[in-house]
């Protein structure tokens, strides 16, 4: 696993938030809620692209452990992963969809986030009755945060590898604000962006960062995830899987844009997993 701090613990150090332990860093001091002042609203981001491997929920949760308290042991404060992170895309959405967040794997992931002191965001599909959604969570150290349900589906006539939405899942509502860490958010997945409406609503709702979590063979270039980030004027997450989803190789390519759009760091389009670290500023 590649881990790219981009500078990351020079820079906390500078400001008093990171204490080196056995050459890892570790944050000496939780970030301050809601109302701080500028300096201090920095937030050490990591987003992770690793290989999820379709329908092993078990094993996909043990690497999102592993590689969550590693991002945590370098400093991060918020950890992301991509799209359906749980199970990928697969046939058997009844047998493998959980209730949110009455469910194993997110009860799971509460713990994790409350022993390791941080944020999580991971993807997986979600049961509510009779209805299937593919859905993102997040959860921090008090336990469930917010889940957000993919809305805008995608729909193609090749399902050879499962990824035809429209047959298995069920829309969401779109965009809502939620709090994170005191940070006011909003989340769509995937293929929501490439609907106008999607990134209008998101707009509308004034976030302070936005999460985007894909899962595609290969990501638009940095100009697609740039213009959505200068249009609601916030900095956005952007993660993607690595690895093969079923026979399909996915390249990666997350990164962190500001709300200008600029590109301010991204990982490999290679493959290869990694964990991206970023000083956010919000």
């Amino acid at each position: 696993m590649i881990e790219n701090r981009r500078n990351f613990v020079k820079l906390l150090a500078g400001a008093g938030l990171v204490s080196t332990v056995e050459g890892l860093s570790t944050l000496a001091t939780p970030l301050p809620p809601w109302g701080g002042t500028t300096a201090q609203r920095k937030i050490p981001v990591a987003l992770v692209q690793f290989d999820a491997i379709a329908e092993q929920v078990e094993r996909n949760l043990q690497e999102i452990e592993r590689l969550a308290s590693q991002a945590v042991n370098s400093g991060a404060r918020w950890v992301m992963f991509h799209e359906d992170s749980l199970c990928d895309y697969t046939p058997r959405v009844k047998e493998l969809s959980e209730p949110v967040p009455a469910g194993p794997s997110v009860r799971r992931m509460e713990r994790l986030a409350h022993r390791l002191n941080c944020y999580i965001s991971f993807g997986m599909s979600e049961s509510d009755r009779d209805r299937y959604y593919i859905t993102q969570v997040f959860v921090g150290p008090e336990g469930f945060v917010y889940r957000y349900r993919k809305t805008w589906l995608w729909l193609t006539w090749d399902d050879s590898r499962y990824r035809n939405e429209w047959v298995r899942y069920d829309p969401g509502t779109g965009p809502e604000a939620f709090m994170i860490n005191g940070i006011k958010a909003t989340c769509f997945i995937c293929a929501d962006g490439d609907a106008p409406r999607c990134t209008e609503r998101a707009a509308t709702l004034k976030p302070e960062v936005v999460f985007y979590p894909n899962n595609r063979e290969r990501l638009p270039g940095t100009d697609y995830f740039g213009a959505r980030a200068h249009m609601i004027k916030a900095p956005m997450l952007v993660t993607n899987r690595v690895g093969r989803s079923w026979w399909a190789p996915c390249n990666g390519g997350s990164g962190v844009y500001g709300a200008d759009g600029q590109l301010l760091a991204e990982a490999n389009r290679e493959g290869k997993e990694e964990i991206l670290i970023h000083t956010l500023e919000v």
